[in-house]
């Protein structure tokens, strides 16, 4: 149990230091290309999962509804 906290803190921190980095290259077009970076189909299920977060938060979409295992397990 103690891990998911650090599993979920790290992978915050993954996202913020996306966006940054996406912002910093591609201005007001970071929610597009992340969005696109996510669609690779060479992407890890990890990147994938970080790149989706930054472009939701990048264009402040709503949170995406969790299935009732993700709530279950987070």
């Amino acid at each position: 149990m103690f891990g998911s906290k650090a599993r979920r803190s790290a992978f915050d921190r993954e996202v913020q230091i996306e966006i940054q980095i996406l912002r910093k290259l591609h201005g007001d077009a970071a929610g597009q290309i992340a969005q696109e970076k996510a669609l690779r189909p060479s992407n890890r299920t990890a990147r994938r999962k970080v790149l989706e977060e930054a472009a939701r938060q990048l264009g402040n979409a709503p949170p995406a509804k969790r299935t009732l295992l993700e709530r279950l397990f987070r």
